[in-house]
């Protein structure tokens, strides 16, 4: 049980707590728009910001979220510890890469965080 309270803890430090069904297949979508690659999850496409290595950083940011919910979802309690511990990592990432984003781009991931984490809850 404790390590089940462990989980949703730090699982609602990265995102607000997100109900999702997912029959373990990956929900990721690439498409081909003038010449820049946007990827979907579950709908919500991750926004272009201006730095790459944060266009990177949301992009592995939502397949860890995706990830962490399916794992919920799954009851797989190795899973859940093994990604209990990546989401501590990503906890001190996302402060780390805040700094590092411009004000726009601030903006850009609130909003794509939120639309990520209201996606995860409907499905």
């Amino acid at each position: 049980m404790k390590k089940i309270t462990l989980f949703l803890t730090a699982f609602a430090l990265v995102c607000t707590t997100a109900c999702k069904k997912d029959d373990t297949k990956k929900s990721v979508i690439e498409e081909k728009v003038s010449t820049k690659t946007y990827a979907t999850f579950d709908g919500v496409a991750v926004p272009q910001f201006s730095n790459q290595e944060v266009q990177k950083f949301a992009i592995e940011y939502a397949t860890m979220v995706t990830e962490m919910t399916a794992a919920s979802k799954s009851g797989d309690i190795a899973k859940i510890d093994a990604l209990a511990e990546k989401s501590k990592e990503w906890t001190s990432k996302q402060a780390a890469w805040q700094s590092k984003m411009t004000s726009q781009d601030s903006q850009l991931w609130a909003d794509f965080v939120t639309r990520l984490s209201e996606a995860q809850r409907t499905k």
